[in-house]
């Protein structure tokens, strides 16, 4: 299990989800240099997810230590005309 934001987790979590760097760009709100960036190593100018955006990455590649995402079940409700 990953639990260290670092830019090689960052990676291999995205690639896990099977989204390109501009799709998790968009997705966090980001462009392509940004996130290019945060998976960066060895530069100067490297930027780092906050807390919040690594464990949100890690929930939605099923990572996540303490959580999962569950997709809500779908709940159909009948109207019953009570006025009669």
């Amino acid at each position: 299990m990953i639990t260290d934001n670092t830019p090689e987790n960052i990676k291999k979590l995205r690639e896990k989800l099977g989204i390109t760097q501009t799709e998790c760009g968009k997705l966090f709100g980001v462009g392509l240099r940004t996130w290019q960036k945060k998976e960066e190593a060895k530069t100067h100018n490297r930027l780092s997810l906050s807390k919040g955006e690594f464990e949100y990455l890690l929930l939605m590649a099923g990572e996540h230590p303490d959580f999962v995402l569950e997709k809500r079940k779908k709940i159909s409700y009948s109207l019953v005309d009570t006025s009669k």
